[in-house]
């Protein structure tokens, strides 16, 4: 069997005659609503290839066909370069298909790897300059070590910055008031990718959230993704840390009513907040996710009787430990039943007298 290259060989003199042909079949694609079938393609090659060479009128006359359909289905077969035309005795031949792919195949193959040395050249090229864009814009929004954001795309791009180039560890911790917010929803997402690059991730949240219908599934969510997760009785307020170099603390806008965040790049600052986390991190509970509800619930009592001992007001309670009011009164009422105390000061003086402060659920 003839080689495809010796069939490009053998028909190398046809194509120059059909050159002129096949540059018009480039320009005068087949018109829409005239679509060539295979069948009808498959047909006429069939019988160019059985008869050797065959004019367009012996093909329509054997095959029973409109000499236009021939034409169209024969200038999409030279398209192809599955026949060639003789302008000397104006007879088409067939071609090997395989020697019409390589025609048709290598011209592509070759631009596609000029576009890709395009490419390459372009990104190499490019680098530099988005290097130096990114270390300009960090340091711009670095030139204040202590900002306050109150606009919510600084404060996404600020968080996205930071924890996309974080290389070490991050700290966070998150009072159940935060479970629907956004900076949780992207602090989260982008932790999770972190971890997935070897970042090492910890997390804090109050005791109260092990019981939490959604916190408790977020709480699940961490530690599959590979983090450490605790809970503990000093959860007040959200904070990120990010690599011992960046923070992002909650604040109150200008206005006294949305809330904003303040964005800590000096690294004294820094050192202060990630000692003070460690401090909390140190004895707070791990959870495993296994946690039963009544350890839950001794953490969260532990936690209310520790605050009316200093003699903190319901609605502060409430807020620290992430509960409604309605869900306080009952835990108050219940540990002064068990306590036999007649008001919540003289409970918690009670439990502290007893040694039952710290004690209830630790670990």
């Amino acid at each position: 069997m003839v080689s495809a290259v010796e069939n490009m060989l053998a028909y190398a003199g046809l194509s120059e005659l059909s050159a002129e042909d096949n540059e018009r079949t480039r320009r005068e694609p087949t018109a829409r609503g005239q679509d060539v079938g295979e069948d009808l393609l498959l047909g006429v090659y069939d019988h160019v290839l059985s008869y050797h060479a065959a004019t367009t009128t012996e093909i329509a006359t054997a095959l029973g066909l409109p000499s236009a359909a021939v034409n169209r289905a024969m200038r999409e077969l030279q398209r192809l370069r599955l026949v060639r035309h003789c302008k000397e005795q104006d007879t088409f031949l067939a071609a090997d298909p395989d020697a019409a792919e390589t025609e048709l195949v290598l011209p592509l193959e070759s631009a596609i790897h000029e576009k890709r040395r395009e490419l390459v050249a372009i990104h190499h090229q490019l680098e530099r300059f988005s290097k130096s864009f990114k270390r300009h814009q960090r340091t711009q929004r670095t030139s204040r070590l202590v900002a306050t954001l109150e606009n919510q795309r600084e404060i996404s791009l600020r968080l996205t910055d930071s924890l996309r180039q974080s290389s070490g560890e991050i700290l966070t911790m998150w009072p159940v008031c935060s479970y629907e917010t956004q900076i949780l929803k992207d602090t989260l997402r982008l932790s999770y990718e972190a971890v997935r690059r070897g970042v090492r991730l910890r997390t804090l949240y109050p005791h109260s959230a092990r019981s939490h219908p959604s916190f408790r599934a977020i709480l699940q969510q961490d530690l599959d993704s590979g983090a450490e997760v605790r809970t503990s009785d000093e959860v007040q307020h959200f904070v990120i840390i990010v690599d011992q170099e960046t923070a992002f603390l909650p604040t109150d806008s200008s206005d006294g009513g949305t809330s904003a965040v303040t964005a800590v790049y000096e690294p004294a600052i820094v050192k202060v907040l990630c000692g003070i986390y460690r401090n909390t991190w140190q004895p707070a509970c791990v959870f495993d996710g296994n946690a039963s509800n009544g350890a839950s619930l001794n953490n969260v009592r532990n936690a209310i009787l520790k605050m009316l001992a200093c003699g903190l007001k319901d609605d502060v309670i409430a807020r620290r430990v992430g509960i409604s009011s309605r869900t306080l009164r009952r835990h108050i009422a219940a540990i002064m039943e068990e306590l036999g105390a007649e008001s919540r000061f003289q409970a918690g003086a009670a439990a502290a007298s007893a040694g039952l402060i710290g004690t209830l659920g630790g670990g």
